[in-house]
């Protein structure tokens, strides 16, 4: 049994209000940008590392520093997920936006395709129920 700490973001565009997803070769659902954090590494860092190495866009984490400016943000969530060999996935989640606006470039090792979903479209394609969770929580707590 190893446990495994991990980083990812609900990435979503403020104008639109679209979350970016990539479809994830491995699980073949749909999830968000996210990966491991390496030896070394704070949560922040590699969320940020991860986005950009998925999707090809640098972004900003959403959230307060609490309780000084100097901690971490904190996150929208840390999840537990045990597979079936015993391994446990810690992940820390957080709510970010893109600084930019281009065209996102897949990382076709990890992932078969990438896009951009309405909240609607979410409830047509496989996601993990936490996603649909996860967004509506962002959406109503950061883009009131």
């Amino acid at each position: 049994m190893t446990t495994h700490f991990c980083a990812s973001a609900i990435l979503i565009d403020p104008t639109s209000k679209k979350i970016l997803l990539v479809h994830h070769k491995k699980l073949k659902k749909w999830v968000q940008p996210g990966g491991h954090i390496e030896a070394g590494e704070n949560p922040e860092d590699a969320t940020l590392r991860e986005i950009y190495e998925e999707t090809g866009l640098h972004a900003e984490l959403l959230g307060e520093r609490f309780p000084t400016e100097q901690d971490f943000i904190r996150p929208l969530g840390i999840q537990r997920t045990v597979k079936s060999n015993g391994d446990i996935y810690i992940s820390i989640i957080y709510p970010a936006i893109p600084l930019e606006r281009k065209i996102v470039e897949l990382n076709w090792e990890e992932s078969n395709s990438i896009g951009w979903f309405t909240r609607e479209e979410l409830n047509h394609i496989d996601v993990f129920d936490d996603i649909l969770i996860s967004y509506d929580y962002v959406i109503d707590h950061y883009f009131h």
